[in-house]
């Protein structure tokens, strides 16, 4: 994120950091430059806005739909999944001397501000009132049993053991454990999730 900002900064009057799984929504506007462009945002450096985990849909296996028709179901905030308020930011160009920290963080010395152009306090910059209404980002953890697999299969820059179990109980954690995801994972990645009691 560091490299990218210094080497954009300077073409670019905002740039954003999210994953190929998450789709900003901004509900009320068509186009992203017409929210970017809205004065209350005029002094803002950085723009947070919170995570709606989409989960399963009791799906185990991938269908030819787009995400909105296969995953309308998000994880409940009654779960301890979905009372995590994750961020994710948009963060202004031709700033000075900038370093990202965290791509979930940003940097709170910037001047921040939520969905609404409202300065945000809260310990770690996490947007203190959600704005699940009108700004937020949509993120498709896992889409459907068999896609979280293949997710697992291509690794990635940390891929080790404790990684792709983290991965497994973090998608139990947000979606409906039932045989036969179980039995799926097991087969397609010759794991055994006995270690999880609370799955069986």
């Amino acid at each position: 994120m560091n490299d990218c900002y210094k080497r954009n900064n300077n073409k670019y009057d905002w740039l954003i950091f999210y994953d190929i799984d998450e789709y900003i929504n901004l509900r009320a506007y068509s186009n992203i430059k017409y929210f970017l462009n809205k004065k209350k945002f005029s002094k803002c450096e950085i723009i947070y806005l919170n995570l709606i985990v989409h989960t399963d849909n009791n799906q185990i296996y991938y269908e030819n739909k787009s995400l909105i028709e296969r995953f309308p179901e998000t994880v409940p905030r009654t779960k301890p999944a979905g009372k995590i308020l994750e961020i994710k930011f948009i963060l202004r160009g031709h700033l000075k001397k900038l370093k990202i920290k965290n791509q979930h963080y940003g940097n709170k010395n910037l001047k921040n501000c939520n969905g609404f152009g409202k300065p945000n306090t809260r310990k770690y910059l996490y947007t203190k009132e959600p704005d699940y209404k009108y700004y937020y980002i949509d993120h498709y953890y896992s889409k459907s049993t068999e896609e979280l697999i293949e997710k697992i299969l291509k690794g990635d820059c940390r891929y080790n053991s404790y990684i792709k179990y983290n991965k497994i109980e973090r998608y139990f954690n947000q979606s409906n454990p039932t045989k036969e995801k179980i039995d799926l994972i097991e087969q397609r990645l010759g794991f055994n999730l006995s270690q999880f009691k609370y799955l069986y």
